[in-house]
């Protein structure tokens, strides 16, 4: 009866709950999850997808309503088409096998399909792609489907898969094929190093300079698979010979892939670093298992490294963003599914200003768009479309849709969350570089200071400042009549006359603000950081003890951090936490009977 009774409870607590008061248990505004450039606002495009993993667009779109606007990927194995009228199908499916050992966002969930690019002329839409093959190995691969030439269709008219390519070489999840791209007639295709762990002793990153591999490479091909003859190692038409695709060696995950005007770009992920590069016909691009092959001769270096995914160039005669947005590259930075706030600056859209005159970058990049949410999530994909840029998170938003965002330029409707104004702990301890000198939460690769743990943070500074020798230490200090010891006489004495955690608090501020306020000994620069800044980075670091409740609720969304499965498993342990009340109350009132 009780079992009975629970099972109904947990059910009205589905209908009631769903999808608004449970929902509420965690921040559903998933408006307040992105922050952008001044002017600009963020919109749901389209809707209903699962693990969405790349964009491409159609680039003369026909007039119709149900004429293909855009495509998406699924990592899955589906491929859907969005049509003018926001409607969307599903173009091809089960055209490969894959199973994933333990689903995203663990690693070993990473691969499937992967990159997509159009081919207008002949209506082609090409897809990379990992699957299993007979034996269970991974394989690369590359899928053609004919369409219609001009505005391609709803359902393709056939397909052509490259396997015969790739067979005789395995991949791995993550460092598979990747992007693609139709440039003059030809398909250029980075594919990644097929690095795996359990082979790390057979440096596998010495395949992506070995020109009869296809692994780490950028391949250029014929839109029928073939080798194309005038490529840099080509000496015959066999298609088992992979020196005959390869146009340039030495790459690592190359994710990012752009030609524009003839000249190919791509962003290559590394170990520590990641890196922009314009790649050149027959170079060699030096990867060889360091961070520093891929600092090398790279135009823009990425630390640390968050994961470069698709990359898309914003031309000079589309009108649809201001003067200053135009003519630059935008990049999608992945960052990890699972990381937390403290490394949103992972997560996010940069803009590289890349001069093809002068061939190098007019100024470093510059932040675009960032995710400020608190739920795991990775950016894996965007794409410059007609009216705004679009972008694809590939986990669930906050309300538990999976979504393709569009960024349009609207200056009267106020997006709360600007770049310019964002300014969370994170954020601020990221841009003021402080992971180069301290780690926090396990984030950050510098050891010259301390960790800035809240656990190890407040009993050492508490041990200070407890000390009868810090009283001692400031009387001596206040009578130098140097700067910043002259400047900081009324912040030293406040933070001896307070107590308890405003006292560690006030300390860790002014030593936010100039680390030599009351220690002339201090390493630690003077970064230029206001008061308004310190004090919320001290917050954060320094924080009022949560409750119990709050830090339990917590941990338990560590345990499910999919949304939709943590939904369900809320409503069941509430209902059957109330089931056992009304047990416990029947049974009380039967014993009193």
């Amino acid at each position: 009866m009780f079992l009975r009774a629970g099972v109904f409870i947990f059910l009205l607590l589905l209908l009631q709950f769903c999808p608004s008061s449970l929902w509420a248990a965690e921040n559903n505004d998933w408006r307040s999850d992105w922050s952008l450039e001044e002017g600009f606002d963020i919109n749901v495009d389209t809707e209903g997808y699962h693990f969405p993993s790349a964009i491409a667009f159609v680039s003369d779109p026909g007039k119709g309503p149900k004429d293909p606007l855009y495509f998406v990927l699924e990592l899955r194995g589906k491929i859907k088409v969005v049509t003018n009228d926001r409607s969307v199908y599903k173009f091809a499916e089960d055209f490969f096998k894959f199973t994933p050992s333990k689903e995203l966002p663990a690693f070993s969930g990473e691969n499937g399909l992967a990159g997509i690019c159009l081919d207008p002329e002949k209506g082609y839409v090409f897809v990379t792609f990992v699957y299993q093959d007979e034996n269970n190995i991974l394989r690369n691969n590359i899928a053609r489907f004919d369409s219609t030439p001009g505005t391609f269709s709803l359902k393709p008219l056939s397909m052509t898969a490259f396997t015969d390519i790739f067979s005789r070489e395995g991949s791995s999840p993550s460092h598979q094929i990747g992007p693609c791209q139709v440039s003059g007639g030809t398909l250029f295709v980075g594919v990644g190093d097929g690095f795996d762990i359990r082979y790390i002793r057979e440096h596998d990153y010495s395949r992506s300079q070995d020109k009869n591999s296809l692994l780490g490479k950028i391949l250029r091909m014929t839109l029928d698979g073939k080798p194309v003859s005038s490529n840099p190692y080509y000496v015959d038409s066999d298609i088992t010979k992979a020196r005959n695709y390869v146009w340039a060696v030495g790459f690592r995950n190359p994710f990012g892939l752009k030609i524009v005007d003839g000249r190919v770009f791509v962003t290559d992920n590394g170990l520590s670093v990641d890196r922009f590069v314009e790649v050149h016909k027959g170079r060699n691009y030096l990867w060889d298992g360091t961070d520093t092959s891929i600092g090398t001769n790279a135009d823009v270096v990425f630390v640390p490294a968050t994961g470069v995914t698709q990359l898309d160039f914003y031309p000079e005669d589309l009108n649809i963003f201001p003067e200053r947005y135009r003519g630059k590259f935008y990049q999608a930075l992945c960052g990890n599914p699972n990381d937390g706030p403290i490394l949103n600056n992972g997560r996010s859209v940069d803009v590289l200003d890349f001069s093809f005159e002068r061939n190098d970058l007019i100024s470093p990049p510059s932040r675009f768009l960032r995710y400020r949410g608190s739920g795991p999530q990775s950016l894996v994909a965007l794409a410059i479309g007609p009216d705004g840029l679009y972008f694809v998170p590939i986990m669930p938003i906050s309300d538990g849709r999976s979504v393709v965002f569009k960024v349009s330029y609207d200056p009267e409707t106020k997006h709360r969350y600007t770049l310019a104004n964002d300014k969370t702990a994170p954020i601020l301890l990221e841009e003021f570089g402080c992971f180069g000198c301290h780690t926090y939460d396990e984030i950050g690769w510098g050891t010259i200071g301390p960790k800035l743990d809240t656990d190890e943070l407040v009993p050492r500074v508490s041990e200070r400042l407890g000390s009868g020798m810090y009283e001692d230490r400031v009387r001596e200090i206040d009578k130098l009549d140097s700067e910043p010891y002259k400047s900081y006489r009324e912040e030293r004495a406040e933070v001896i006359q307070k107590d308890g955690i405003e006292k560690l608090r006030a300390w860790v501020k002014y030593h936010i603000m100039e680390p030599k306020f009351d220690n002339p000994d201090s390493g630690m620069p003077n970064l230029g950081v206001s008061e308004e800044e310190a004090e919320v980075i001290t917050l954060h670091l320094v924080p009022e003890a949560p409750d119990l409740g709050r830090r339990v609720y917590n941990e338990f969304n560590k345990m499910i951090p999919i949304l939709r499965y943590r939904y369900l498993v809320y409503s069941f342990l509430l209902g059957f936490a109330i089931a056992l009340v009304i047990a416990g109350g029947y049974t009380l009132i039967k014993r009193q009977k």
